[in-house]
């Protein structure tokens, strides 16, 4: 099937001037060719008037978790739920894709992948790859421990959202064990973190050793490793290893982010997370000083990768994603950078994934010949004005994988 999009204003996901009045022509899920001027219509089975209004690739959430939950009690099968109901939210607010970074993917992709469920494209990193006493050490009580190898007197860790790992030999066996579930990149917990009460934000968790195992790991695979972290000894220690994807950051210094933009490292600062975090952060003094410290470092955060010309991610730390949270991004980086965040540096951070990557028909994050007809039409050019994807009313038009689930044009 061919279905012509017209009259339409083109943000390619990579360069800020808009292409006017171009013609995508879409072939079943794929883009064949955006056209300027007339063009044969003998073949085209639907047009759609886009009247002048902007068109820009779907969006990408880089750092999401679709079916995990702050409160680490919920059973498996309540948080499958939840993912259902997350994935198809995020479908409807213009995310077309995301990449999971922890929790229990892998039903849900595959339920998306078929149609059985409406939801965005999955790069599932699985389980949580933690030291004990890490970031996702997930036990609510010291009275919970561990009985044997993989079993705990913990509900919450017991769920497969996280993989315990002390020593290289468990490192590499979480890491395989995570691809043998279909994970096409791997997260690690490298420091410490708001939410969790057994690890100060100051805590370097694995050793350079363990993190290079997994990066090792993940490079036998063909992919890459994300981390968790905040602090400067964090980040340096996990650059050192070969870490590509750095979530978080907020406490970086000048050498961090030399080294960041030398290594030619992607950035995801989550930026949401440290100015509003939720509720369960904010009424808990240890969390809310570790909050409130966090969001203190973000303004020379965001200073440092605009100096240093780092590539940035966009990404909201959530579980059904916000796309008000790219105001964050447009009042720190301005909303070309903000939108390319979510865009076009997808493209490149997904080359990572290599052979590694479920969606290899296609390109992601870009609309050109060959990309997938990932796309979304606003009333105005969010590349100039990126809080008009704030509200729900701009955006006119969702497409998925050549299918519209959205049309109020």
């Amino acid at each position: 099937m061919r279905t012509a999009i017209e009259h339409i204003n083109l943000f390619d996901g990579i360069h800020e001037k808009l292409e006017e009045n171009v013609s995508i022509i879409i072939h079943d899920n794929l883009v064949e060719d955006i056209l300027h001027g007339e063009y044969g219509t003998d073949q085209i089975d639907q047009s759609i008037d886009g009247k002048g209004y902007t068109v820009i690739p779907g969006l990408t959430d880089c750092h999401m978790h679709v079916a995990h939950s702050h409160t680490f009690d919920d059973r498996v099968d309540e948080k499958v739920v939840q993912g259902v109901a997350n994935a198809k939210s995020l479908l409807m607010k213009g995310f077309t894709t995301i990449r999971d970074a922890g929790g229990i993917t892998y039903g849900l992709k595959k339920g998306i992948d078929e149609g059985v469920v409406d939801g965005p494209r999955i790069y599932p990193s699985n389980a949580f790859l933690t030291q004990t006493s890490g970031h996702a050490d997930f036990r609510t009580s010291k009275s919970e421990f561990r009985i044997v190898d993989r079993i705990y007197a913990s509900g919450a860790a017991m769920t497969g959202e996280a993989w315990y790992a002390d020593g290289v030999a468990e490192v590499l066996r979480g890491v395989r064990e995570n691809f043998f579930l279909g994970a096409s990149q791997i997260k690690i917990m490298a420091g410490g973190g708001v939410m969790s009460l057994s690890d100060p934000i100051d805590t370097i968790q694995f050793t350079e050793e363990e993190m290079k195992a997994a990066v090792d790991a993940a490079a036998d695979y063909g992919t890459y490793v994300l981390a968790h972290l905040y602090t400067p000894g964090a980040i340096k220690r996990a650059a050192r290893a070969g870490v590509k994807s750095f979530e978080h950051c907020q406490l970086m210094d000048e050498e961090c982010a030399r080294i960041l933009s030398a290594q030619g490292a992607f950035i995801d600062p989550c930026p949401n997370m440290a100015a509003e975090a939720p509720p369960i952060i904010m009424n808990h003094p240890v969390r809310r000083a570790k909050q409130l410290r966090v969001s203190a470092g973000e303004k020379i955060e965001a200073e440092l990768i605009d100096r240093y010309d780092i590539t940035l991610l966009f990404g909201t730390d959530s579980h059904d994603g916000n796309p008000r949270d790219l105001i964050h991004y447009q009042e720190r980086w301005g909303s070309y950078k903000g939108l390319k965040a979510a865009t076009g540096n997808v493209n490149e951070l997904i080359k990572l994934t290599t052979y590694q990557n479920p969606y290899p028909e296609g390109e992601i994050g870009v609309l050109r010949k060959g990309a997938f007809a990932d796309l979304l039409i606003t009333k105005d050019n969010p590349a100039a004005n990126l809080s008009v994807l704030a509200e729900p009313e701009n955006l006119l038009f969702i497409m998925k994988d050549g299918k519209i689930y959205k049309n109020v044009i």
